[in-house]
């Protein structure tokens, strides 16, 4: 079984669309929608789809929190703002069946913007290539294996950056197809170029050693 674990907080916009589509693929599977205090709305909306769980805010920790109740021998881990393709649930099952430690999924961003097609290149190149994985892509793991690495670091940003880290002494990783879709609101809000660019200084940031609550402050003071 397969435990599917969403934190939220202030999701009420786009929630009942995620899991109304992550649904129709469950069947047999756990939902945990872990929630970080929203105040509009977005329980009503969990509620009608799976089990709540309140914790404390920071998606590291409700991520953590939310595999601490998992009854499935799989964790998997998505943002509220993504949705999965018919087929890749099952296609999770399949690839730590064959051996995969975890991965996550090839990733496509909402829009006709053709950036969007050169973003989604990168990002699955640096989750198949480098196997560095960023939760808007999905990131699935056994339980074992996510008890073994401690779980995601408690830090405010770039959590699964450390994890993805840890994970890639453990054994192979994969990139699932059929795979994930992303909502292009960040970018539609802030500006694809300048979303984009902020994303990977702050990441490259990271590669150089600064801290991410450092890096943290950097990224409230810049959007």
């Amino acid at each position: 079984m397969i435990s599917v674990i969403i934190p939220i907080l202030n999701e009420a916009k786009i929630l009942e669309r995620s899991l109304s589509k992550l649904g129709q693929q469950l069947q047999r599977h756990q939902l945990i929608i872990v929630d970080g205090g929203s105040t509009d709305g977005s329980l009503c909306i969990a509620k009608k789809f799976g089990q709540i769980l309140s914790s404390s805010q920071g998606r590291a920790r409700q991520m953590n929190a939310g595999a601490a109740v998992a009854t499935g021998d799989i964790l998997l881990f998505l943002h509220a703002d993504a949705w999965l393709e018919a087929g890749a649930i099952k296609g999770v099952e399949a690839a730590i069946t064959t051996g995969y430690v975890g991965g996550a999924f090839k990733q496509r961003i909402e829009g006709g913007h053709i950036l969007y097609r050169l973003i989604e290149r990168a990002a699955n190149f640096r989750a198949q290539r480098l196997q560095l994985f960023y939760g808007d892509g999905g990131i699935f793991i056994s339980k074992r294996h996510f008890h073994q690495i401690g779980g995601f670091p408690n830090v405010p940003i770039l959590e699964e950056m450390e994890f993805s880290r840890k994970l890639q002494y453990l054994g192979k990783t994969t990139l699932v197809e059929p795979g994930i879709h992303i909502s292009s609101r960040r970018w539609k809000k802030n500006g694809i170029v300048r979303t984009t660019a902020l994303n990977w200084f702050i990441t490259a940031l990271y590669s150089l050693g600064v801290s991410p609550t450092r890096l943290a402050r950097l990224y409230r003071h810049i959007r």
